[in-house]
Order: C-alpha cells, then sequence, then structure tokens
C-alpha cells in the first residue's frame, strides 16, 4: 500500500486548493502522530523494534493493541492463533533483548515485564520456564532459552512479523480513493483486450467470409471481360516510322497532283509540226 503517501498529498493539496487551513494543520499533526505509518511494512516493523531495544513495554503493549483492534481484530478466526504466536514471539524477543543490553538477568526490566505479564501469562504452559529467567546465570546456554538467543531465531520473528502485515494489508478492503488508480489500470487493460480480439476477429471474418471471395472474383471477372486493347498487322511498326511513312505518302500525292497539272502529260508523243 505504499500509494498512500499518493493519496495523502492529494489530499493535503485538495485542502489547500478549498482553503480549508483549519483542516490542512489538522491533518499535518494526524500525519505526524500517524501509528500506521502509511500502512508500511517496514516502518510498522522499525517501530516495533525500537519499542523492544529501548525496552519500552508500555509503548510496545499500547502499538500491539492498536494494530490488533484496527487489523488482527478483523481477520477470520482461524487466523488468530498464528497473530497470538507472533505477539509472544515478540515478547520473547524483548525478554532476550532486555537481558543482552542489561548484561545480566537480574534486571529491573525483565522483572517489570514478568510482573505486569504474569496475569496474562502464567495459566500456559509456555511460559512457564521464562519466569525463571531472572534466576538463570548463562541464559544463552540454558537449553530452555539458547534457541531464542540465536540471530537465526530473532530474525525469523520479524520476517513472521512482516509477511504476516504485508498479507494482512494486501488483503484489507480499501476505500475507493485508494482503488481509483487500479481500477483505472484494469479498464485500460481491458480496453486494450477487446480492441485486440476485434482486430483479429476482423482479419478471420474478411479471410472465410463468402462475401469478400466473391468481391474478388468479380473483381478478377471484371479483368477478363473488359474491352480489350486493339491488336493488328501494324501494330509491331514503330510509331515514328509509320508517322514517317504517313509524311512521304503526303509528298507523293502533292509531287503527282504538280504533275498531273504540268503540260507535259497531256500530250502524245508524235512527230514535230515541221514534218508534216
Amino acid at each position: 500500500m505504499a500509494h498512500i503517501q499518493l493519496i495523502d498529498e492529494l489530499v493535503r493539496e485538495y485542502l489547500l486548493f478549498r482553503g480549508f487551513t483549519t483542516a490542512v494543520k489538522a491533518f499535518d499533526n494526524d500525519l505526524k502522530s500517524d501509528k500506521d505509518k502509511g500502512f508500511r511494512v517496514d516502518k510498522i516493523v522499525e517501530q516495533i523494534v525500537h519499542y523492544i531495544n529501548v525496552s519500552d513495554l508500555g509503548g510496545l503493549k499500547e502499538y500491539w493493541s492498536h494494530l490488533d483492534s484496527l487489523i488482527f481484530s478483523k481477520l477470520e478466526i482461524h487466523v488468530q492463533p498464528a497473530v497470538r504466536k507472533i505477539e509472544y514471539s515478540l515478547y520473547k524477543l524483548y525478554l532476550v533483548t532486555a537481558s543482552q543490553n542489561a548484561g545480566s538477568v537480574r534486571n529491573d526490566k525483565v522483572a517489570e515485564f514478568l510482573s505486569k505479564m504474569l496475569p496474562e501469562l502464567q495459566g500456559q504452559s509456555e511460559w512457564r520456564d521464562w519466569f525463571m529467567l531472572p534466576y538463570v546465570q548463562k541464559p544463552e546456554e540454558n537449553p530452555s532459552f539458547s534457541l531464542y538467543f540465536t540471530r537465526t531465531w530473532q530474525e525469523s520473528v520479524l520476517v513472521s512479523l512482516h509477511n504476516l502485515l504485508a498479507t494482512v494489508f494486501q488483503c484489507m478492503p480499501q476505500p475507493t480513493l485508494t482503488s481509483y488508480e487500479n481500477d483505472a489500470a484494469l479498464v485500460k487493460r481491458l480496453q486494450d483486450e477487446i480492441a485486440t480480439l476485434k482486430g483479429k476477429t476482423q482479419q478471420s471474418t474478411e479471410k472465410t467470409s463468402p462475401i469478400g471471395h466473391q468481391s474478388r472474383l468479380a473483381q478478377y471477372s471484371e479483368r477478363l471481360t473488359g474491352p480489350l486493347p486493339l491488336v493488328d498487322d501494324f501494330s509491331a511498326i514503330p510509331s515514328e516510322q509509320f508517322e514517317g511513312g504517313i509524311r512521304e505518302a503526303r509528298g507523293l500525292r502533292g509531287l503527282l497532283r504538280q504533275m498531273g497539272g504540268s503540260p507535259f502529260m497531256g500530250r502524245k508523243p508524235g512527230r514535230s509540226q515541221s514534218q508534216n
């Protein structure tokens, strides 16, 4: 839910646009004290680790109570045991860290935890050995506690917490304002898929449609039955030679006309007048 920060900025921008200065100040104050950290899993885990490192039992219980009322209590019943197991693992991590920070198991923070949590934990078998922790000299070597002092177990608790929060936030119903971006992307993707399917359908129809086949046959028939070019014996004569021949014929006819009009063409051959 990383887009929550963007939504917060949009809301603040809208309040400023409307001139709701008092609302903007209240909104900024609420963001500063936001326990949900904008639903950023890494920030929530970081806050829990901070309470554990400074041995702030009150802060840890209050913060977990907030998450429980806001998120965990709304989960299905079969998930509740897993949530409770992670909560108790965080308490054990709190005790282990307090013991390591103090350098001795007999310290006020361990004793404070056991005294305050006694009403809640005393009836559970898994916590029976933990009430002996203040009296164990080297708990990291004790078979009952050695596992919890390993880095592998400590990291596994934080990874489990991270995975739990990430899964819950992903499945948690969101308001319309936070889901508009996903809805817009979904609509755009569906529109693109529909356009692609329409294109494929149109291409398939053109290939298999009888109308398209008949139209191609009609075009081919028009080419066969259309006017054919005139072909005769003179088609092989180059146009330059043909035009030259026409000019020569015209010149010959003109010459014959001139010769027909000559005085020599109308007389017959005979003897001269002096001979008669």
